[in-house]
């Protein structure tokens, strides 16, 4: 029968004394290893989520820039016609402005020209209608003139006719000559009122008193024509 070998023999024992003792791990360095542990785990994970938000940015940019090219391109494609159009419009209008103002502007310098014409015609005509108020006053005067040698003209008759003794001459002669000096005497009121207060009076007396006084009447139609005279000295004399 054979004796089994007992492991705690002292052989046994001495050799297991003599291997080196390993040192325990500290709580430390156990807390550090698994800190590095950690970090070992968490860097690939980290990159590989910076890697997929780079990729989704890039996505998205690149979405958006077609989204921004078919907006332009949309917006291009539908507006650029009716920029077209309004251009179009827009210049034909400044044209029709243009012309518009030309036009004016030509109307302008025809009203001004018309405006000057007009100015130039009116002082024509108040120049004409100052010679019109001068000729009317020369051609009034030229009758009263004409008037008053006519009744002058008609004394004289009536006083030679009378020194004739013709009686129906004289009559005849001084048939307008009361008229005459009715329209005469504002005019001889300008040299000699009582004169022109007078002369009808003494005309009177002339065609009432031939018949019975004829050298009374006479010599009043003498001195009558010699006034008369005297008034056609005082207003048409030659100055």
């Amino acid at each position: 029968m054979t004796t089994e070998s007992n492991d705690n023999t002292p052989s046994k024992i001495d050799a297991e004394s003599d291997k080196p003792e390993v040192a325990s791990p500290t709580p430390e360095l156990e807390q550090a290893a698994a800190e590095d542990s950690f970090v070992q785990v968490e860097k690939p994970e980290i990159g590989r989520f910076q890697r997929i938000l780079r990729v989704a940015l890039i996505a998205l940019a690149a979405v958006l820039i077609v989204f921004l090219a078919g907006f332009l391109t949309d917006n291009f494609v539908r507006y650029s016609p009716m920029k077209t159009v309004l251009t179009e419009n827009l210049t034909q209008t400044q044209d029709e402005l243009g012309q518009a103002n030309q036009t004016i502007s030509d109307l302008q310098n025809q009203i001004d020209s018309l405006i000057t014409q007009l100015t130039v015609a009116n002082d024509r005509i108040a120049a004409l209608e100052q010679d019109k108020e001068k000729l009317q006053s020369d051609l009034d005067s030229a009758n009263l003139h004409i008037e008053l040698l006519t009744a002058l003209a008609e004394l004289k008759t009536a006083h030679i006719e009378l020194k004739n003794d013709n009686v129906a001459g004289v009559k005849v002669a001084l048939s307008g000559a009361a008229g005459r000096l009715k329209n005469l005497e504002p005019l001889i009121e300008k040299v000699d009122t009582n004169l022109a207060a007078n002369m009808l009076t003494r005309l009177n007396l002339i065609l009432s008193g031939m018949d019975t006084n004829s050298a009374t009447a006479q010599a009043d139609l003498g001195l009558l024509a010699k006034n008369l005279q005297s008034v056609e000295t005082l207003l048409f004399g030659k100055k």
